[in-house]
C-alpha cells in the first residue's frame, strides 16, 4: 500500500512539473491574437513624470506616430531648463503590445496599453512595487 501511494505521489509530482509555464513577462503573446498593435488606437502623445534616482523626476512626453516613428521629450526636473528631444523609429516586439525605440532612444521598451504606455525595465519586465504607477505615461490631450 505504501509503495502504491509513493508511486502515485511521485507520478503526480512529475506530471505537475510538465504543466505549461505561465510567465508574467510583458512580452508574452496573448492567446486570442488581440494585441495593442492591432486592437488599440495607440498613435498619439503620452506624458508623465518618470522616477529619477537623484532628482525630483523626469518630465517625459512620448509621441507615437503611424509608420513606427516616435518623438520623445525628456527633461530632468531642477537641472535642465529645456527638454532633450529625440526622434527616431520604433519596432514592435513579438507580443504585439511592446515597442522598442531605436538606438537614439536608448532601445528603451514600453508596454502599450489602453490610453497609456508603461516604461519597462531594461530586461523587459514591468515595474512593480510602490513606484510602479510612476512608470506610466498617460495619453495627453
Amino acid at each position: 500500500m505504501m509503495k502504491t501511494t509513493l508511486t502515485c505521489t511521485l507520478s503526480l509530482a512529475l506530471l505537475a512539473g510538465c504543466a505549461p509555464f505561465k510567465s508574467n513577462n510583458a512580452r508574452d503573446a496573448p492567446a486570442d491574437g488581440h494585441t495593442a498593435r492591432t486592437s488599440l488606437d495607440w498613435p498619439g502623445s503620452y506624458a508623465g513624470t518618470l522616477p529619477c534616482a537623484d532628482c525630483p523626476g523626469i518630465k517625459t512626453r512620448l509621441t507615437l506616430q503611424k509608420g513606427d516613428r516616435y518623438e520623445r521629450l525628456t527633461q530632468y526636473l531642477d537641472r535642465e531648463p529645456q527638454p532633450e528631444i529625440v526622434t527616431g523609429t520604433f519596432s514592435w516586439e513579438s507580443d504585439g503590445s511592446t515597442i522598442r525605440l531605436d538606438a537614439a532612444g536608448d532601445s528603451q521598451r514600453y508596454f502599450v496599453g489602453e490610453n497609456q504606455v508603461t516604461m519597462l525595465y531594461r530586461d523587459g519586465t514591468r515595474p512593480t512595487g510602490p513606484l510602479a504607477p510612476h512608470y506610466v505615461l498617460r495619453r495627453a490631450q
